[in-house]
């Protein structure tokens, strides 16, 4: 499964009305997803023969976005952790669970965005001066 799947996932998981009782469940089931598809995220980036290792080898001046995208997925590992804790912790509130589903589809994205960004400007910017 692809990252974005597993957002979208969380983000109807999330969307189900509090009273359903097998709510708790889909949305433990979304979470459970989405971080299987970011440690496979992760496992395909990071690493002597990861893709940042590639850009970073083909576009060294990226160096400071690339260790900024590992950043990232801290953040990311971070934001799940608190998302499973509140889901496993009896009397959490849904809200609190929906603010930190929310936190954590935003730490997705915009790690997506800063990732697609880097690599456009890796593999199809055009600096001059090459022939």
């Amino acid at each position: 499964m692809e990252l974005l799947g597993g957002i979208q996932r969380v983000e109807h998981a999330i969307q189900t009305p509090a009273g359903d009782p097998a709510w708790g469940q889909t949305v433990s089931q979304a979470v459970a997803q989405l971080k299987a598809a970011f440690a496979a995220h992760v496992e395909e980036t990071e690493g002597p023969s990861g893709l940042y290792a590639g850009v970073l080898g083909d576009a060294p001046r990226l160096a400071r976005g690339l260790y900024g995208l590992v950043g990232d997925h801290e953040t990311v590992w971070e934001a799940l952790d608190d998302l499973e804790g509140h889901l496993g912790s009896r009397g959490t509130r849904h809200e609190v669970v929906r603010q930190d589903a929310a936190r954590l589809i935003r730490e997705v994205w915009q790690h997506r965005q800063r990732g697609a960004d880097l690599l456009y400007e890796a593999y199809d910017t055009d600096l001059g001066g090459e022939t």
